[in-house]
């Protein structure tokens, strides 16, 4: 069940009205959530109502890890935790390299977000972070690690702190409701109206068949993945975050205008902003490393491995291990230009023209991230520097959305703070109703209904 759909949202309205109904009761109002979310899980497939049983397991080693006292024992807890979340991030990844044996049918849900938020809990109740405390509640450990709104493509939650979300009384202000409302709303423009027409008009005939078109009509369509694969992973996190806050709870943010970074690692604090911080807290911080001796060795090392293994989580495929060694070595290289431009004066237009060059790498690595393989984005690569000009292909409407979404892309985030404050101050009934329409209107105009959300696959 897709969050963009109008079915995702009869079923929400549904939980919205019972969690309120017993939002005084805490107990009452978990039950509810873990409700939801079983049947959340139940509609991708039976089999993932296994999946609480393996949220147990995660639970039974939290209380541990708060009772255990020797570092063997603890390492031992972790190690099951490690195990559990492993095979289920691995094991349909390795399942799919098997020729000829597809398991679409049978997992249509990544599992990867679940895991990596599971993970947080365990590893930081091992690490003793002072913030995490083991709950003793399986209804709230349910309802925050299988927390249906998250679980497709996240963002990636720090379990302990949603847990004490979880555990305190929810309050729902005009205010909340009124940005919740919004982001739903502008999360449903992104994916139907934007992300889907140009994946469906543009992104896809390029990259299934690139020889058939000049090296501009190519090239635009790199243009407009960059652009689809943003508006579709932030609309899913916009709508995410509203479906959180008509619950009273606060989602992290994931996505910060990420095209106008001014170099890859400032597009890593903007792009996927959850994900690049469980990268750096969970995995480059636990490779060995040398910091003192050698500093700017030791970070380039553990900044290449975290990405392609990054890299690799997506698909254990040469494609997915370039797009990641790439985005490495280019981190390693802003590294290595700020230590040598330490203390220099900022040179006069090299703002945007950083920024130019950051977008433009961005989009050559999504190249390989989106090409079934090697061949292909070689291919795509060669169409481009052909030196062909047709744009025969590249229709009004294709043109005017990728030119309205790189306009909405650049809108100051302080016009998003005020238009929310704008909704709040209106009657709740009129936000509801306002949003119904927006949907129904959007599915008219988009007509061919809501394709599956990008990173659902990974």
């Amino acid at each position: 069940m897709q969050l963009s759909t109008s079915a995702f949202f009869v079923f929400f309205l549904t939980i919205w009205l019972l969690y309120w109904a017993t939002a005084r009761f805490r107990a009452a109002r978990l039950l509810v959530l873990v409700a939801a979310n079983g049947f959340f899980l139940a509609k991708f497939g039976l089999l993932y109502l296994a999946l609480p049983a393996a949220a147990s397991v995660d639970f039974c080693v939290g209380i541990g890890l708060s009772l255990a006292r020797s570092k063997t024992s603890k390492r031992l807890l972790l190690a099951v935790s490690l195990a559990v979340n492993l095979a289920l991030l691995l094991t349909p990844k390795f399942l799919a390299l098997r020729p000829g044996r597809s398991l679409g049918w049978l997992l249509t849900l990544s599992l990867s977000f679940y895991c990596f938020q599971s993970l947080t809990y365990t590893i930081d109740l091992y690490r003793g972070d002072s913030d995490a405390k083991a709950t003793r509640n399986l209804l709230a450990y349910l309802s925050s690690a299988l927390f249906f709104p998250v679980l497709v493509a996240g963002p990636i939650m720090r379990l302990h702190t949603f847990l004490k979300q979880l555990l305190n009384p929810p309050t729902l202000t005009n205010a909340q409701a009124g940005r919740a409302l919004l982001l739903i709303g502008i999360g449903l423009v992104k994916k139907l109206l934007i992300a889907d027409f140009l994946g469906q008009n543009l992104v896809a005939r390029v990259f299934d068949t690139p020889t058939l078109y000049s090296g501009a009509e190519v090239l635009t369509g790199v243009y407009g993945y960059a652009l689809q694969l943003f508006f579709d992973f932030s609309g899913y996190t916009d709508i995410a975050v509203g479906v959180g806050l008509l619950l009273g709870l606060d989602l992290p943010e994931n996505f910060r205008q990420p095209y106008l970074s001014i170099n890859v690692m400032e597009f890593w604090r903007r792009w996927h902003i959850t994900f690049s911080e469980w990268l750096r807290d969970y995995l480059m911080d636990s490779l060995p490393q040398r910091r003192r001796q050698w500093p700017l060795l030791s970070y380039s090392y553990s900044v290449i491995v975290t990405m392609m293994l990054g890299g690799l989580w997506h698909g254990l495929s040469w494609t997915f291990l370039i797009w990641g060694a790439l985005h490495g070595v280019a981190l390693a290289v802003v590294r290595l230009w700020k230590q040598y431009r330490k203390g220099a004066k900022p040179v006069r237009g090299g703002k945007i023209a950083a920024t130019l060059l950051t977008f433009h790498f961005v989009c050559f690595t999504w190249i390989f991230f989106n090409s079934s393989s090697v061949g292909n984005a070689i291919e795509i690569l060669q169409r481009i520097g052909s030196n062909t000009w047709s744009v025969d292909n590249l229709t009004l409407p294709i043109v005017s959305v990728m030119l309205l979404a790189a306009i909405a892309h650049c809108l100051p985030l302080k016009w998003l703070d005020s238009s929310a404050e704008l909704m709040g101050r209106a009657p709740f009934w009129l936000q509801g109703a306002v949003l119904a329409g927006l949907v129904l209107l959007i599915q008219t105009i988009s007509g061919q209904g809501s394709a599956p959300f990008v990173y659902g696959n990974f």
